[in-house]
């Protein structure tokens, strides 16, 4: 059967309004599910970010750093605390920030193929991991994601990602690394193939100068969980420390492998395929740049947390050219079977290898 030029594009656009529809669904699920888990020693942080709010105006929250440089996480928590929230319901908000922009910046780049996007961001092996524990992190970095998603379009939207990089900032101060990374992509390092060389460099230096590298890192407090841990209950202090797991150093071959797969898909469509996509430059050149400072600071203990600075645009430099560009025949097949891959990837790191 044959169908028009208007019949097809109707039948797209209906498909696409009802992936949209099912997506939204799908983020309201993920927010409830996430956002009004009961607190336990299942999720460590949890219990730090409930004692700071509960405490808010009894002068605790005057110790934690988010009073003193990060103030508009604090500022957040204050507003929610006005509004008469609950610590669930304080949660619940952090969840909805942290999904909803995932899922803005996903409309924003792949609104034709949103669920897929979406599932994508979902199925990221750090995605859970910075909606229940390291959710200041999280958080800043999904508003560092919808900025650097605005930073390649018009004047006004370029001012207002100028603005959310100064929110997410803010909110954790770690995000300054991908927000100055997107400011180099769009300024002097507009090809990926640049940084990627930089990222093979920087492997180098890890393996030649990894310890001083890493000490120079470390003093620039990326990680300030210690110094939180200031002025807490004794208990909860002790919880929150036997969390920093000391399996977390040295070099970590299994991140580094992990996080070459974007470095590649990257190279695949920027090099050796040769598409042209501002858009795809920027997020890709983002990317490899914030990761490949944090390949220099491998050995560093909870270099995960590094790590995420450019994990958090991992789903985007993956899922954007396979719903954006015509890469090879077949491309719905095989694009249902690299996410099948990739969701299987993260269900063995976190019940198997990690399990």
């Amino acid at each position: 059967m044959r169908y028009s030029f208007s019949e097809t594009n109707e039948r797209l656009l209906m498909k696409s309004s009802v992936g949209s529809s099912l997506c939204f669904l799908l983020a309201a699920i993920v927010v409830g599910f996430v956002g009004l888990r009961p607190q336990g020693t299942a999720f460590v942080d949890m219990n730090y970010y409930a004692y700071v709010y509960n405490n808010i105006y009894d002068g605790v929250a005057s110790n934690y750093s988010g009073a003193r440089g990060e103030w508009l996480f604090y500022e957040f928590g204050n507003l929610c605390k006005r509004l008469g929230f609950s610590d669930t319901m304080y949660f619940l908000s952090i969840a909805v920030v942290y999904f909803g922009l995932m899922l803005v910046a996903c409309w924003r780049l792949m609104r034709n193929n949103l669920f897929v996007a979406f599932l994508f961001c979902l199925a990221s092996l750090s995605c859970f991991t910075y909606a229940v524990n390291g959710m200041r992190n999280g958080m800043a970095c999904s508003v560092a994601m919808m900025a650097i998603c605005l930073l390649t379009g018009n004047q006004v939207e370029r001012v207002f990602s100028i603005l959310l990089m100064f929110c997410a900032y803010n909110i954790h101060h770690s995000t300054a690394l991908p927000c100055l990374c997107a400011l180099a992509a769009m300024t002097f390092v507009k090809e990926p193939k640049f940084a990627i060389v930089f990222w093979v460099f920087s492997i180098l230096i890890s393996i030649v100068a990894g310890n001083a590298i890493t000490e120079l890192f470390v003093g620039l407090d990326f990680d300030d969980r210690m110094e939180q841990y200031a002025n807490l209950p004794k208990e909860v202090e002790d919880m929150l420390i036997a969390d920093q797991s000391p399996g977390n150093t040295g070099f970590r071959i299994d991140f580094l492998i992990y996080s070459a797969m974007p470095v590649l898909m990257a190279w695949y469509v920027t090099v050796k395929r040769n598409f042209q996509d501002n858009v795809y430059n920027v997020i890709a050149t983002t990317y490899v740049l914030a990761n490949a400072f944090w390949v220099m600071v491998i050995r560093s203990e909870q270099s995960n947390r590094f790590a995420y600075l450019s994990w958090f645009l991992y789903p985007l430099v993956i899922a954007y050219p396979l719903l954006r560009m015509d890469l090879w025949e077949d491309q719905d097949r095989k694009t249902a079977l690299i996410l099948f891959v990739y969701v299987g990837f993260t269900f063995f790191m976190d019940f198997v290898y990690y399990g």
